[in-house]
């Protein structure tokens, strides 16, 4: 059965080796190159550093919805890790504190 494994993995390697060697040359058009423009405008998609405006409004960027959010979710992860631990603990325990062990 080993050199049966062996076998196909050989075919599987030297297909995948001659598929990623097939360089595709029918659908590459190499006549037309052509230039991005380049914006002028400083902001565009991604702002710069520290160009932002601090929130107004409860909804914004680093406003206090998203704040209160941020402190949720490391609170409940903090609990799961605890109850966890804590569960471990009763699990472990030699005295019969924890779950009934048939």
């Amino acid at each position: 059965m080993s050199a049966a494994r062996a076998a196909v993995g050989g075919v599987v390697a030297t297909a995948a080796l001659l598929v990623a060697l097939v360089t595709p040359t029918a659908a590459q058009d190499t006549s037309t190159t052509t230039t991005a423009p380049v914006a002028e405008d400083p902001g565009g998609i991604v702002p710069q550093p520290n160009s932002g405006v601090p929130p107004t409004e409860a909804g914004d960027r680093g406003g206090a919805y998203q704040l209160a959010l941020l402190g949720l979710v490391v609170v409940v992860i903090a609990a799961a890790v605890l109850l966890l631990v804590r569960q471990s603990r009763r699990a472990r325990a030699p005295d019969g504190a924890g779950p009934a062990r048939r």
